[in-house]
Protein backbone atom coordinates (compact mmCIF):
# COMPACT_ATOMS: atom_id res chain seq x y z
CA UNK A 1 0.00 0.00 0.00
CA UNK A 2 3.17 2.76 0.54
CA UNK A 3 4.16 1.72 -2.50
CA UNK A 4 1.08 2.44 -4.49
CA UNK A 5 0.91 5.72 -2.43
CA UNK A 6 4.25 6.69 -3.50
CA UNK A 7 3.50 5.94 -7.31
CA UNK A 8 0.58 7.87 -7.65
CA UNK A 9 2.20 10.86 -5.53
CA UNK A 10 5.44 10.85 -7.69
CA UNK A 11 3.61 10.07 -11.02
CA UNK A 12 0.78 12.75 -9.97
CA UNK A 13 1.03 14.29 -13.79
CA UNK A 14 1.80 11.22 -15.56
CA UNK A 15 -1.41 9.41 -14.19
CA UNK A 16 -3.86 12.17 -15.12
CA UNK A 17 -2.12 12.76 -18.50
CA UNK A 18 -3.57 9.04 -19.01
CA UNK A 19 -6.39 9.29 -17.61
CA UNK A 20 -6.65 12.52 -19.82
CA UNK A 21 -6.08 10.12 -22.94
CA UNK A 22 -8.54 7.60 -22.01
CA UNK A 23 -10.88 9.72 -21.39
CA UNK A 24 -10.64 11.88 -24.71
CA UNK A 25 -10.57 8.13 -26.85
CA UNK A 26 -13.09 7.08 -24.85
CA UNK A 27 -15.35 9.68 -25.57
CA UNK A 28 -14.86 10.01 -29.01
CA UNK A 29 -15.55 5.39 -28.66
CA UNK A 30 -19.04 6.86 -26.82
CA UNK A 31 -19.86 9.62 -29.23
CA UNK A 32 -19.70 7.34 -32.46
CA UNK A 33 -21.63 4.67 -30.90
CA UNK A 34 -24.03 6.61 -29.30
CA UNK A 35 -24.84 8.42 -33.38
CA UNK A 36 -24.86 4.68 -34.89
CA UNK A 37 -27.63 3.48 -32.39
CA UNK A 38 -29.49 6.93 -32.93
CA UNK A 39 -29.04 5.87 -36.88
CA UNK A 40 -30.00 2.31 -36.21
CA UNK A 41 -32.99 0.75 -38.14
CA UNK A 42 -33.40 -2.56 -37.24
CA UNK A 43 -33.67 -4.57 -34.27
CA UNK A 44 -29.90 -6.50 -34.17
CA UNK A 45 -28.61 -3.20 -35.47
CA UNK A 46 -29.90 -1.22 -33.05
CA UNK A 47 -29.06 -3.65 -29.66
CA UNK A 48 -25.59 -4.05 -31.23
CA UNK A 49 -24.94 -0.32 -31.18
CA UNK A 50 -26.17 0.05 -27.72
CA UNK A 51 -23.88 -2.44 -26.40
CA UNK A 52 -21.33 -0.50 -27.66
CA UNK A 53 -22.86 2.72 -26.66
CA UNK A 54 -23.15 0.93 -22.93
CA UNK A 55 -19.69 -0.67 -22.83
CA UNK A 56 -17.80 3.06 -23.83
CA UNK A 57 -19.80 4.78 -20.97
CA UNK A 58 -18.77 2.16 -18.33
CA UNK A 59 -15.36 2.43 -19.64
CA UNK A 60 -15.92 6.59 -19.50
CA UNK A 61 -17.23 6.63 -16.20
CA UNK A 62 -14.39 4.41 -14.69
CA UNK A 63 -12.01 6.95 -15.88
CA UNK A 64 -13.29 9.45 -14.47
CA UNK A 65 -13.95 7.76 -11.14
CA UNK A 66 -10.30 7.13 -11.55
CA UNK A 67 -9.24 10.48 -11.63
CA UNK A 68 -11.60 11.68 -9.02
CA UNK A 69 -10.10 9.36 -6.35
CA UNK A 70 -6.19 9.71 -7.47
CA UNK A 71 -7.37 13.67 -7.04
CA UNK A 72 -9.01 13.14 -3.62
CA UNK A 73 -5.91 10.88 -2.51
CA UNK A 74 -3.65 13.99 -3.77
CA UNK A 75 -5.02 16.41 -1.95
CA UNK A 76 -7.06 15.10 1.28
CA UNK A 77 -5.34 11.51 2.55
CA UNK A 78 -1.80 11.85 1.23
CA UNK A 79 -1.70 15.17 3.45
CA UNK A 80 -1.98 13.48 6.60
CA UNK A 81 -0.10 10.13 6.17
CA UNK A 82 2.98 10.03 8.23
CA UNK A 83 6.47 11.08 6.43
CA UNK A 84 7.89 7.56 6.51
CA UNK A 85 5.03 6.46 3.84
CA UNK A 86 7.17 8.14 1.68
CA UNK A 87 10.53 7.44 2.37
CA UNK A 88 11.97 4.26 0.75
CA UNK A 89 13.72 1.88 3.30
CA UNK A 90 16.99 1.31 2.05
CA UNK A 91 17.69 -2.38 0.95
CA UNK A 92 20.82 -4.03 3.09
CA UNK A 93 24.21 -4.53 1.92
CA UNK A 94 24.76 -8.21 3.71
CA UNK A 95 28.45 -8.43 2.07
CA UNK A 96 29.56 -4.31 3.50
CA UNK A 97 31.78 -4.99 6.14
CA UNK A 98 30.34 -2.76 9.21
CA UNK A 99 32.26 -0.08 10.32
CA UNK A 100 33.46 0.08 14.17
CA UNK A 101 30.72 1.81 16.24
CA UNK A 102 32.06 4.69 18.73
CA UNK A 103 31.75 3.84 22.34
CA UNK A 104 29.63 6.64 24.78
CA UNK A 105 33.18 7.46 26.35
CA UNK A 106 34.61 7.92 22.79
CA UNK A 107 31.80 10.08 21.74
CA UNK A 108 31.76 12.45 24.68
CA UNK A 109 35.74 12.51 24.34
CA UNK A 110 35.00 13.75 20.42
CA UNK A 111 32.40 16.11 20.80
CA UNK A 112 32.89 17.72 24.57
CA UNK A 113 29.34 17.05 25.52
CA UNK A 114 28.75 15.23 28.84
CA UNK A 115 26.64 12.02 28.55
CA UNK A 116 23.47 11.64 30.57
CA UNK A 117 23.86 9.34 33.83
CA UNK A 118 22.90 5.47 32.89
CA UNK A 119 19.28 5.41 33.55
CA UNK A 120 17.84 8.50 32.67
CA UNK A 121 15.73 9.19 29.59
CA UNK A 122 15.89 12.07 27.15
CA UNK A 123 18.27 14.19 29.79
CA UNK A 124 20.43 16.34 28.63
CA UNK A 125 23.53 17.89 30.91
CA UNK A 126 23.95 21.27 30.90
CA UNK A 127 20.34 22.06 29.92
CA UNK A 128 17.52 19.80 31.40
CA UNK A 129 18.99 17.23 33.57
CA UNK A 130 17.88 16.13 37.56
CA UNK A 131 20.92 15.44 38.83
CA UNK A 132 19.71 15.13 42.96
CA UNK A 133 18.52 12.17 43.37
CA UNK A 134 20.25 9.92 41.08
CA UNK A 135 18.35 6.98 38.80
CA UNK A 136 17.58 4.52 41.27
CA UNK A 137 17.84 5.94 44.59
CA UNK A 138 15.82 5.15 47.81
CA UNK A 139 14.96 8.20 48.74
CA UNK A 140 11.98 9.08 51.55
CA UNK A 141 10.53 11.62 53.65
CA UNK A 142 11.26 15.21 52.10
CA UNK A 143 13.45 14.86 48.92
CA UNK A 144 15.41 17.89 47.39
CA UNK A 145 15.56 17.83 43.97
CA UNK A 146 18.59 19.86 42.00
CA UNK A 147 19.41 20.06 38.85
CA UNK A 148 19.71 22.07 35.73
CA UNK A 149 16.80 23.81 33.50
CA UNK A 150 17.73 26.22 30.92
CA UNK A 151 16.72 25.37 27.54
CA UNK A 152 16.52 27.94 24.25
CA UNK A 153 12.93 29.76 24.57
CA UNK A 154 12.03 28.56 27.92
CA UNK A 155 9.14 29.20 29.21
CA UNK A 156 7.88 27.15 32.52
CA UNK A 157 9.15 24.05 34.03
CA UNK A 158 7.29 21.32 36.26
CA UNK A 159 8.47 18.21 37.70
CA UNK A 160 6.09 14.92 38.62
CA UNK A 161 5.83 11.29 39.67
CA UNK A 162 4.18 8.12 38.59
CA UNK A 163 4.29 4.58 39.60
CA UNK A 164 6.92 2.33 37.61
CA UNK A 165 4.71 1.02 35.07
CA UNK A 166 1.75 3.39 34.78
CA UNK A 167 1.48 6.46 32.76
CA UNK A 168 -0.48 8.49 35.04
CA UNK A 169 1.16 11.27 36.43
CA UNK A 170 0.56 13.32 38.92
CA UNK A 171 2.31 16.97 39.09
CA UNK A 172 4.53 17.56 42.46
CA UNK A 173 5.45 21.80 41.77
CA UNK A 174 6.39 24.01 38.58
CA UNK A 175 8.33 27.07 38.46
CA UNK A 176 9.06 29.81 36.02
CA UNK A 177 12.65 30.54 36.41
CA UNK A 178 15.87 28.96 34.86
CA UNK A 179 17.88 27.07 37.21
CA UNK A 180 21.98 25.97 36.68
CA UNK A 181 22.72 23.45 39.12
CA UNK A 182 20.72 24.65 41.62
CA UNK A 183 17.60 23.59 43.75
CA UNK A 184 14.31 22.91 41.31
CA UNK A 185 12.04 22.03 44.26
CA UNK A 186 10.90 19.72 46.88
CA UNK A 187 9.02 16.23 46.79
CA UNK A 188 7.31 14.49 49.97
CA UNK A 189 7.53 11.06 50.00
CA UNK A 190 5.50 10.34 53.26
CA UNK A 191 2.24 9.63 51.95
CA UNK A 192 3.39 7.64 49.31
CA UNK A 193 3.14 3.54 49.00
CA UNK A 194 6.95 2.22 49.31
CA UNK A 195 7.75 1.58 45.86
CA UNK A 196 9.32 2.43 42.56
CA UNK A 197 8.36 5.36 41.27
CA UNK A 198 9.40 6.97 38.00
CA UNK A 199 10.36 11.00 38.73
CA UNK A 200 10.50 13.28 35.79
CA UNK A 201 11.02 16.84 34.82
CA UNK A 202 9.06 18.35 32.18
CA UNK A 203 9.76 21.71 30.35
CA UNK A 204 7.25 23.94 28.10
CA UNK A 205 9.00 26.35 25.74
CA UNK A 206 7.15 30.05 25.49
CA UNK A 207 5.68 28.72 22.08
CA UNK A 208 3.77 26.29 24.45
CA UNK A 209 5.51 23.57 22.91
CA UNK A 210 6.30 20.58 25.64
CA UNK A 211 9.74 18.99 25.51
CA UNK A 212 10.86 15.48 25.86
CA UNK A 213 11.07 15.24 30.04
CA UNK A 214 13.96 14.28 31.43
CA UNK A 215 13.41 10.94 33.38
CA UNK A 216 14.67 8.60 36.08
CA UNK A 217 13.95 5.90 38.24
CA UNK A 218 13.92 6.11 42.09
CA UNK A 219 12.48 3.97 45.08
CA UNK A 220 10.24 5.25 47.66
CA UNK A 221 11.34 3.51 50.69
CA UNK A 222 9.39 4.09 54.45
CA UNK A 223 10.53 6.21 56.94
Amino acid sequence: MDALFRFLVQYEVLVYLVLTIGALFTATRLWSAWQEWRRAVFGLEKELSFQKVRGSGVVFLLLIMIGLSQFCLVSFIVPFLPATTFRSTPTPDLLKTPSATLSSADLTAQNGTPLAPPGTIDCIPGQLIITSPLPGEEVQGKVVLSGTVDVPNFGFYKYEYAAQGSDTWATIAAGDKTVTKGELGAWNTSQLVPGDYQLRLLVTDNLGKALPACTLPVRVIAP
